[in-house]
């Protein structure tokens, strides 16, 4: 009786975390949350020319996509769906709840239905890597995730090391923050022989396509991996103490401000986070622990490593480890291993100390709620900033317009940095207007003409025949 009621309060969660996520996403939908890259990518869309597949190589073929084909294939088709329909491109966000199913479905492999469900949970609503949630192109790092872990599946249930290094390859080729974890694939595979084999096929691979293929087909062919920032004493130290941060301070205050923000949640969501970590409590209180404490262990260790390989990538790339902005947006091997290590850090110091399965439950349901609620501020944080952009180039639209400006070029100039800093209503200093290529579509949506009044951000350009300052909700021409 008592294994069918948690059998019932199991389904119950799975129910909810579909639910929560699906609401997350509508949400975003409804509110058209079109922010930083997705901008450029929706005012692109609206000028396509070109027939699909010529169109596909051309969006293939720059910078950005031409090392991620995979992902790029997809991004490029969401694209040129949305000419039609920009609400076609918001779809692209629900590559999350993708990934969320191809967590789930491993963790229960590896360990239990019970921790699959709590795993996928904390993920679908930790502060790391918030970017993947809420922004359609990050579509490439939750393809990454998904094809990362079927690659774990085969390697790890079937032992098919040929499979596991093809969805590895489809990984990379989607977004390389896995790549240095192809150390983990290396040490679930137990024969040294299948080992080489599996070294020598993905890496010789990505290598083949990387070096070979890619310069061939892609005339403005990138190679994102910068090893000699790894030689760099600076960076390698400004990437370490930006790794401390994030782990010892940037987290926590990222929780302090989703709890000043509970405020301004809607008393549904409260209520569904109540309701959701008390079926976590429930679940736990009478899970056998003790019999998986060994295994616990292991995968703790496991992702401990491969949190320190996950952060690896900033010593060899532009980007750096950080909670706030955009940027957080390669934290996605890093969120998923945070979260598994976290859960077994808990399971395993809390037994222990002797602390027993309801201290264990009382933890789980706490962690929950704290992530469930900042995850839901951290949603409003983004609906927030897309407001706030078309709130100030509305103000810029009316300005212009009773100044009888009809062309030229017009910088736009607000303290962004104060903004992010000091305005309550963000948590992690979501994406506000700050590169040149956001400001056509901000335009276009507020009624001025992009084509003939070209809006920049003032702290990008310099040269400018016109400057407008927003502050307090105003905008102020100043030359």
């Amino acid at each position: 009786m008592e294994k069918k009621l948690n059998n019932t309060y199991l389904i119950f969660l799975n129910i909810l975390i579909v639910v929560y996520n699906l609401y997350i996403w509508l949400t975003i939908f409804r509110e058209k949350v079109i922010v930083a890259d997705d901008l450029k990518e929706v005012y692109n869309a609206k000028y396509i020319s070109k027939p699909y597949f010529s169109y596909i190589y051309s969006y293939l073929d720059s910078s950005n996509m031409a090392a991620r084909p995979v992902s790029g294939f997809i991004t490029g088709t969401l694209v040129f769906l949305s000419q039609y329909n920009a609400s076609i491109y918001l779809l692209g966000i629900l590559f999350f709840p993708l990934s969320l199913l191809a967590v789930y479905w491993i963790a229960q492999k590896m360990l239990s239905k019970e921790l699959a469900s709590l795993i996928t949970l904390l993920y679908s609503c930790s502060l790391i890597g918030t970017s993947i949630q809420f922004s359609p192109i990050m579509l490439n790092s939750n393809l990454a995730t998904l094809f990362f872990c079927v690659s774990i599946y085969y390697v790890y249930i079937h032992k098919n090391i040929l499979l596991s290094s093809l969805f590895f390859i489809l990984s990379i080729l989607s977004y390389e923050i896995f790549l240095p974890l192809i150390l983990l694939n290396l040490f679930l595979i137990k024969e040294n022989k299948k080992r080489i084999i599996f070294l020598l096929v993905t890496v010789g691979l990505i290598v083949l396509f990387r070096k070979g293929i890619q310069p061939q087909i892609f005339a403005h062919s990138y190679q994102r991996d910068e090893v000699g920032k790894a030689f760099e004493l600076k960076r390698v130290m400004q990437v370490t103490i930006l790794t401390a941060k994030l782990f010892f301070k940037d987290i926590f205050v990222g929780i302090y401000k989703g709890l000043l923000n509970l405020k301004n949640l809607h008393i549904v969501e409260i209520f569904l986070a109540l309701i959701m970590s008390s079926v976590v409590y429930k679940i736990f209180s009478g899970y056998d622990f003790k019999s998986k404490l060994k295994d616990i262990k292991n995968i703790g260790l496991i992702s401990l490593v491969s949190i320190i390989l996950g952060v690896s990538v900033f010593y060899v790339s532009a980007y750096i480890p950080t909670l706030f902005g955009f940027d957080n947006r390669s934290l996605g091997a890093v969120r998923l291993f945070y979260t598994v290590f976290i859960i077994s850090g808990i399971i395993y110091l809390s037994f222990k100390l002797k602390l027993g399965n309801k201290t264990v439950s009382s933890l789980f349901a706490g962690v929950a709620f704290l992530l469930l609620t900042t995850n839901m501020s951290v949603k409003n944080a983004w609906i927030y900033a897309n407001q706030f952009n078309l709130r100030m180039f509305n103000e810029l639209g009316k300005t212009l317009k009773a100044e009888h400006i009809e062309s030229g070029v017009v910088c736009l100039k607000y303290d962004m940095f104060t903004e992010l800093k000091t305005n309550p209503h963000f948590i992690l200093r979501e994406p506000i207007f700050y590169n040149n290529w956001e400001c056509r579509m901000l335009s276009e949506m507020n009624g001025i003409d992009a084509k003939k009044v070209l809006v920049y951000n003032a702290d990008r350009q310099t040269k400018c025949e016109m400057v407008f300052r927003y502050q307090n909700g105003k905008m102020i021409r100043e030359k």
